[in-house]
C-alpha cells in the first residue's frame, strides 16, 4: 500500500497499480495533483504513474507492507472523485481513502475536468 500526503490531507493507492514514480519535471506540469481534490493548490513532489499512463501528483509517500482490511465506501460516496474511491483503510488508527490510481488520475486531468 502506498500512503501519500497531499498537502495536509492523505490518500492511499494499492502499490500494484503504480508502474513508476517520477519527478514532476517528467510531465512538465501536465499531471493533476491530489491536492486539487482537497481544494488545495496544484503542485507535487512525486508523480505516481499507472501502466496505462494515468498519473497523480502527491507531496510525499511511504510504503506500508502490513496487510490491511478494506472498509467499503458508503454507497452515497460511490461517485466521489469520478468514481475513484474504493473505500477506506485504517493505518495506525487513522482512516485513509483508498483510490484507484487510474480513475483518480483521469478525474484530475485538466481535459477530464473541463468536459465535466
Amino acid at each position: 500500500m502506498l500512503l501519500c500526503r497531499a498537502g495536509a490531507d492523505r490518500v492511499a493507492f494499492c502499490a500494484h497499480e503504480v508502474a513508476t514514480i517520477e519527478s514532476p519535471t517528467t510531465f512538465g506540469g501536465r499531471t493533476g495533483s491530489a491536492r486539487q481534490a482537497f481544494d488545495g493548490a496544484e503542485g507535487a513532489e512525486r508523480i505516481l504513474v499507472a501502466a496505462t499512463g494515468e498519473s497523480v501528483g502527491v507531496d510525499a509517500l511511504e510504503i506500508d507492507s502490513e496487510p490491511l482490511s478494506l472498509l467499503p465506501a458508503p454507497a452515497v460516496l460511490g461517485r466521489v472523485a469520478g468514481g475513484s474511491l474504493r473505500g477506506f483503510i485504517q493505518v495506525r488508527g487513522v482512516l485513509w481513502p483508498l483510490m484507484s490510481l487510474v480513475e483518480f488520475g483521469r478525474f484530475l486531468t485538466p481535459s477530464t475536468r473541463e468536459a465535466a
